[in-house]
């Protein structure tokens, strides 16, 4: 059998027995009729235009999606399912979705589903096949590995399935902060959100009025009141971007939005950093002056370098470097980005009350520690062009 492109609109969804319940401050429903609009695939009354789907222009014919209405699928699993027709979804043995070409009989299929026919579909010309097969393991965008997975809300505690949801939309590779301190308050506000209604745009733009209510603070010398909005707009920048991936509403302006502000914004924080500094350090001597305006210049040349190496390594082989062996992804906890950058410096800011002038080398410490994990992306840049080897992401293997 053959597939052509075709209008993502012209791919249909289909809920079979409907279930009572919510996910996400969503009807499950509403909830799987959003995911599914997300990668093409929609009701044929459906408005919503086609600006809203990941790839579009990826959008294969592949006539209707069957699926059982209590079946909650992993963002990753529907969207390779998406791309496989003729393909019965098999979970423990049951079929729980089916991916069809058009002009197949509707009856049939859905008899088959009903019945658990595994022979009958394959009458029908369809591959069965678990998660496992459907998606592999690999989740390139969130840079982590990842078992597929498909569950039922008549088996399993609606609060069970959106934790799993929530830890799905993780970052497998980020920094300390984010992996390790962030998750667990942010799933509960996360929930929050999506039960009061708040868009993720909404918290992204807090976010973005905590990012210049810290700077103001930073530039003022308020450490702790710079320190506690700074914190707060990181707490949030995690909390949007989960927001928009377990309610189903991220949008390309939103990702835009969301990336723009961690872009831009660290260099201000680090100007501002220097300005509080010399306004709350006292009398400085001519060389810690110059040690401050140097470091205040290595961390701005350092940022962008930082950006180059990465871009490049990007450009050249195609996935971030920080997945490519496991070291990569160990210093990636703890490299120089505005995360790791603001705890060095608020622990040494900690310190001024009996060392005076410890803000001055916390933050030539953050300079030093920014060009140390420079140099070492650039020996890790410098070894890939080099090997001989066939360059790929230990997550692959």
């Amino acid at each position: 059998m053959t597939t052509s492109k075709q209008s993502s609109s012209e791919l249909t969804l289909k809920l079979l027995t409907p279930v009572e319940g919510k996910l996400w401050g969503l009807t499950l429903e509403e909830w799987q009729t959003r995911a599914f609009a997300k990668i093409g695939v929609r009701p044929e009354s459906s408005n919503q235009s086609s600006d809203q789907i990941d790839d579009p222009k990826d959008s294969i014919k592949q006539g209707v999606f069957y699926i059982g209405s209590e079946w909650v699928l992993s963002a990753e699993l529907a969207k390779a399912f998406r791309n496989q027709p003729q393909t019965a979804l098999v979970v423990t043995g049951k079929i729980i979705a089916v991916n069809a070409l058009p002009n197949l009989d509707d009856q049939k299929i859905t008899s088959a589903i009903s019945k658990n026919d595994h022979s009958a579909l394959q009458a029908l010309n369809f591959t069965l096949k678990t998660p496992i097969e459907i998606a592999g393991e690999y989740n390139e965008v969130l840079r982590k590995r990842e078992t597929p997975f498909a569950l039922s809300v008549k088996e399993h505690d609606i609060s069970v399935i959106e934790q799993k949801l929530f830890d799905s939309s993780y970052k497998g590779i980020t920094d300390f902060v984010t992996k390790f301190i962030w998750p667990v308050p942010a799933f509960h506000v996360t929930r929050m959100c999506a039960a009061l209604k708040i868009s993720p745009n909404t918290v992204t733009t807090l976010s973005l009025i905590l990012t210049i209510v810290a700077m103001y603070f930073f530039w003022q010398g308020q450490w702790a009141a710079g320190f506690v909005a700074g914190w707060g707009m990181t707490f949030l920048d995690t909390v949007d971007g989960k927001l928009a991936r377990t309610t189903m509403s991220y949008s390309k302006w939103g990702n835009i939005y969301d990336h723009g502000i961690d872009l831009i914004h660290p260099p201000f924080w680090y100007w501002a950093w220097f300005v509080g500094l010399q306004g709350t350090q006292g009398s400085v001597s001519p060389v810690l002056s110059e040690w401050l305006i140097l470091s205040l210049i290595a961390i701005l040349a350092g940022y962008l370098v930082d950006r180059v190496v990465e871009g490049l390594f990007i450009l050249k082989f195609k996935f971030h470097i920080h997945v490519w062996r496991p070291i990569d992804s160990f210093v990636r906890i703890i490299t120089a980005r505005r995360n790791p950058n603001t705890f060095i410096f608020m622990v040494a800011i900690l310190f001024i009350p009996v060392f005076p002038q410890a803000g001055i080398w916390g933050f030539v410490l953050v300079a030093v520690w920014t060009w140390l994990c420079i140099f070492f992306h650039i020996w890790r840049l410098l070894q890939a062009y080099l090997t001989v080897k066939n360059v790929r992401s230990w997550l692959l293997e």
